[in-house]
């Protein structure tokens, strides 16, 4: 039934546990999430310095036929990609950035979870500074009188932590993950008190679970080590080392004109995120310009360098768990191709960045709106930049759109599918209506459901909708 790339290249591992994105909370939603998941010495070529825009360099065209497709099909207010090949930087913007001219290199965007990358290189530094290690218990870091859960008299490790192997859940009790800046009130003294009476919900080191909790607890863990908090620390040990000079946790009142305006998967406003406690799970701000830099110097650690920082890049570098194919590193996943990356995403904002050492290539991607499926965008980019034959996106236009709206039988639940323009909607009874994001031209994804919806014809007539979450196929017989 399946045949598409594109999304799957996206959709890489969208079934692990994350954070606000498994938050629900209508019925179609609750369905779903009981069916989801149910039942894991070389040389360096120089650098040439990055321009805010190229649009005459090499790839822009080629970029451009998988970047403006997401533009058109109205999945991202504004987009900015940058590449590294071959020691050469290019930078391309799409759609509409501050003051409504096409993002640049110097364009501010929330990163989210590509924070945890830079939490990781922290913890690395740190290694290799004998201040602590990888199996230290996290109880060495905490205040007197603050404990460290346990579960079958195993304790947790800062390796658990940066790992998301701790037990921890994705997120502390106190947090509102349907508030519009739900971290941005969350205090220390919050986190101690939750971490008092949280339970883990396995034993540490037995396997992963996607936890903002306990990343959180690794950088405070560091930041009171270190002295001066995790904010300072980082940007001493990190930011400075590598000249980030764009890279913030509060955007300066000077580079403010420069700050993207987020939206979410609907195009509407979003509130930006801040961060406090938290501030290591997902609290950066940046431009291409500097993730480009943090690249180069990831390539150049790879390649043996002694540079600032090197030798701890090559610690987050080395895979951390015992199995074959796709790994992790400190605060890096690694797919099995040997290409490491980290994604994240924020109310109003998407970020995707990977690097493969074996080319020599890096790809960054950052969206002002909240929309996973960029990810597709950057995997993509690898192998266009090897040269395959890799298709660009083909959405559906209004008047396919059109044919898919109708009334379906999902598990005796009544389903709505309304469009509007380019956007496809779904909902129901007495519920508020659901964007279903398109990957095709007959293919959706529903973000917040981290489900798949393919919708089948007879004779050209739409019949059923195919809602695929996990490896089950739920289908929804059309009624109208």
């Amino acid at each position: 039934m399946r045949g598409f790339t594109w999304s799957d290249a996206g959709l890489h591992g969208m079934c692990k546990p994350v954070t606000l994105q498994h938050h629900m909370a209508t019925r179609l939603v609750s369905v779903l999430a009981l069916v989801a998941c149910s039942g894991a010495a070389k040389t360096v070529e120089p650098v040439v310095p990055a321009r805010d825009a190229d649009p005459d360099g090499p790839n822009r065209a080629v970029i451009a036929k998988h970047v403006q497709p997401l533009i058109d099909a109205e999945l991202a207010t504004g987009i900015v990609v940058g590449i590294v090949d071959a020691g050469k930087r290019e930078i391309y913007g799409f759609g509409k950035g501050p003051n409504g001219a096409a993002p640049t290199g110097k364009t501010l965007f929330e990163l989210g979870s590509v924070t945890k990358l830079y939490t990781g290189l922290l913890l690395a530094d740190a290694v290799q500074r004998r201040e602590v290690g990888l199996d230290t218990p996290v109880a060495e870091l905490l205040p007197t009188g603050v404990t460290a859960p346990t579960r079958d008299k195993r304790v947790i490790t800062l390796r658990h932590l940066v790992l998301h192997s701790s037990g921890l859940p994705p997120l502390p009790p106190s947090v509102r993950p349907d508030a519009a800046d739900p971290f941005g009130a969350y205090r220390e003294s919050q986190l101690f008190q939750d971490l008092v009476r949280t339970q883990l919900l396995f034993p540490p080191g037995e396997r992963i679970l996607m936890s903002d909790y306990g990343v959180g607890l690794l950088a405070n863990g560091l930041g009171r080590k270190i002295g001066g908090g995790y904010v300072k620390a980082l940007t001493a040990r990190v930011l400075v080392p590598l000249g980030l000079k764009d890279t913030f946790f509060v955007v300066p009142d000077e580079h403010k004109a420069r700050l993207a305006a987020g939206t979410n998967e609907d195009l509407a406003p979003a509130k930006p995120w801040t961060y406090d406690a938290l501030a290591g799970t997902g609290g950066l701000i940046s431009s291409v310009r500097d993730q480009l830099a943090l690249i180069d110097a990831e390539l150049d650690a790879d390649a043996g360098s002694r540079a600032p920082l090197r030798p701890a890049m090559r610690l987050t570098q080395e895979a951390q768990l015992e199995r074959t194919g796709d790994n992790a590193g400190l605060g890096l996943e690694i797919e099995s191709a040997g290409i490491y990356y980290q994604t994240g995403t924020t109310g109003g904002f998407h970020a995707f960045l990977s690097f493969d050492p074996k080319t020599r290539r890096g790809v960054v991607v950052l969206a002002s709106s909240k929309v996973s499926l960029v990810n597709a965008v950057g995997r993509n980019l690898h192998r266009v930049l090897a040269k395959e034959d890799i298709k660009p996106p083909k959405f559906a236009d209004p008047a396919t759109l059109a044919t898919f709206v109708g009334k379906y039988n999902f598990q005796g639940l009544e389903l709505t599918v309304s469009v509007a323009g380019k956007r496809l909607y779904v909902e129901g009874p007495g519920e508020p209506k659901i964007r279903m994001l398109p990957i095709s031209d007959h293919e959706f994804y529903i973000e917040r459901l981290r489900s798949i919806v393919v919708f089948e014809k007879q004779a050209d007539k739409v019949t059923r909708a195919i809602f695929i979450v996990g490896d089950k196929q739920l289908a929804a017989p059309r009624i109208d």
